[in-house]
């Protein structure tokens, strides 16, 4: 790992509550840093950096916030002669005060912002801006420092305009960002911003914002790879059970065993998704994990994670009717083609797999002596839908989840049908051919590859406000 002499730092500063954490954690992309509603949580000033492969791109500086600002002014103030005079003064109280405890706080925020590093600081603006803020604001300005700042709206933004009038007094740059919720493009947004703050900074910020856009690139591609394995894995799941006793207590059985196998499948996928989206202290709440035995025969229970059976005929019907042509041209001729799909192919969508039990139950005889029987595979079109469903929805959390979000993740079954439904009628024909052909074969090569561009298509979708 390298850091150039000209690697952009920034100070992350402000009132005690106000969201530095979030920030930080969100933009170095780490959700091991303690974020907590707790007034004091952050004693010391920590440094992190976000690195891509061997580089650096910047270094953001968590810091504990004011304490005593306005004695610290008064004190300056008492010293300098003239403004030339004030980021001597600072740095001199900070050297002779650090060690004080009434101080500590105060001089471990100044510190790194007198060394050279920028100013980001942040304001929670669901509060009233009162005059205990203005002693911060001087102080930042005597530091002579290239500086930002950002509005934070904890609960809401009920004086954001208050605020964006006080602030733009003393910030060339006051902008408004949710390290909670704000979606990526704002945060590639944010960084451009702070490469106008510091010309001398502006190459490499801007560098920083094509490299994090390739890797989020990246990251959607290895995602697709790994949903359309654990797609294929889930379509293909088999369980070879004994011969002895009755057939249903070797049913029922069996049915346990695929549902732990499922279990483990979707933990799979799940934690692997996790890592790609840099994800490492996740809590996962228990829904994600109930896939009780009856889901994988009552459709009541898993129907909510496909298509409604209404929703599933007329999409049956619809495809019947288009030919391979039609549906390449709805598509305007991407690397989704379909091919020469015939209507009879697509035509049987409903009614041949809308009703039946979720899971094969068969005797397999076709040696003497090593007859058993074969639970699996998935034979329920609508089932096969839930389960990948359930895969997808844990992609979109993932990839519109911000590093300091400290939330449980939870299973949202009405919110994910929304989502689906909501996709174009052509990709919701798209992505009922691919999934029941994959459950009547492999597929080749360049069938996998369309699968997959479909897949990243869709996640694209997720992106798009609704």
């Amino acid at each position: 790992m390298t850091d150039a002499p000209d690697t952009p730092r920034f100070a992350v500063v402000g009132h005690p509550n106000q969201g530095k954490s979030s920030l930080v954690s969100t933009l170095v992309q780490d959700d091991h840093i303690e974020v907590s509603p707790v007034s004091g949580t952050t004693r010391n000033a920590q440094r992190f950096r976000l690195v891509l492969g061997e580089r650096t791109l910047y270094e953001l500086i968590d810091t504990p916030g004011f304490q005593r600002a306005r004695q610290i002014l008064d004190w300056c103030n008492e010293r300098a002669q003239h403004a030339a005079d004030r980021p001597k003064v600072l740095a001199e109280f900070v050297g002779q005060h650090r060690n004080e405890p009434r101080f500590a706080d105060d001089c471990a925020l100044l510190a790194p912002v007198l060394d050279g590093a920028g100013i980001i600081y942040v304001v929670d603006v669901s509060q009233p801006f009162g005059s205990v803020f203005d002693a911060e604001l001087t102080l930042l300005s005597w530091t002579a420092q290239p500086r930002l700042a950002l509005l934070n709206p904890i609960g809401n933004d009920a004086h954001a305009e208050q605020w964006q009038r006080a602030l733009s007094q003393y910030f060339s740059l006051v902008r408004p960002f949710d390290p909670l919720l704000a979606p990526f493009e704002q945060h590639l947004s944010l960084l451009r911003g702070l490469a106008e703050v510091h010309p001398p900074w502006r190459e490499s910020l801007l560098a920083g914002v094509a490299a994090l856009d390739q890797q989020r690139q990246q990251r959607h591609e290895q995602a697709a790879d790994a949903l359309l394995l654990y797609v294929e894995k889930v379509l293909r799941l088999q369980l070879q059970l004994p011969m002895t006793g009755p057939r249903e207590r070797i049913k029922a059985a069996g049915l346990a065993q695929f549902n732990q196998a499922l279990q483990r499948l979707e933990s799979g996928v799940r934690d692997q998704l996790a890592a790609i989206y840099g994800h490492h202290d996740l809590d996962w709440r228990s829904e994600w994990q109930a896939l009780a035995q009856e889901d994988l025969t009552d459709a009541r229970e898993w129907r909510v994670w496909g298509l409604s059976r209404a929703r599933l005929a007329s999409l049956s019907g619809a495809a019947g009717a288009l030919s391979g042509l039609a549906v390449d041209a709805a598509v305007g001729g991407s690397s989704l083609l379909l091919g020469a799909v015939s209507g009879g192919v697509l035509g049987g969508l409903a009614g041949g797999f809308a009703g039946r039990d979720g899971v094969t139950f068969r005797w397999m005889s076709r040696v003497p002596g090593y007859e058993h029987w074969q639970l699996g595979p998935i034979a329920n079109l609508n089932f096969a839908l839930a389960m990948i469903g359930r895969a997808l929805r844990i992609w979109y959390q993932l990839r519109q989840r911000n590093h300091a979000r400290r939330d449980a993740l939870s299973l949202d079954q009405a919110d994910f049908n929304t989502w689906l439904s909501g996709l174009e009628r052509q990709q919701q024909v798209q992505w009922l051919y691919w999934v029941r052909r994959l459950m009547k074969r492999t597929l080749t090569e360049t069938e996998m590859s369309r699968f997959r561009s479909l897949i990243l298509v869709i996640g694209y979708q997720m992106d798009i406000p609704r």
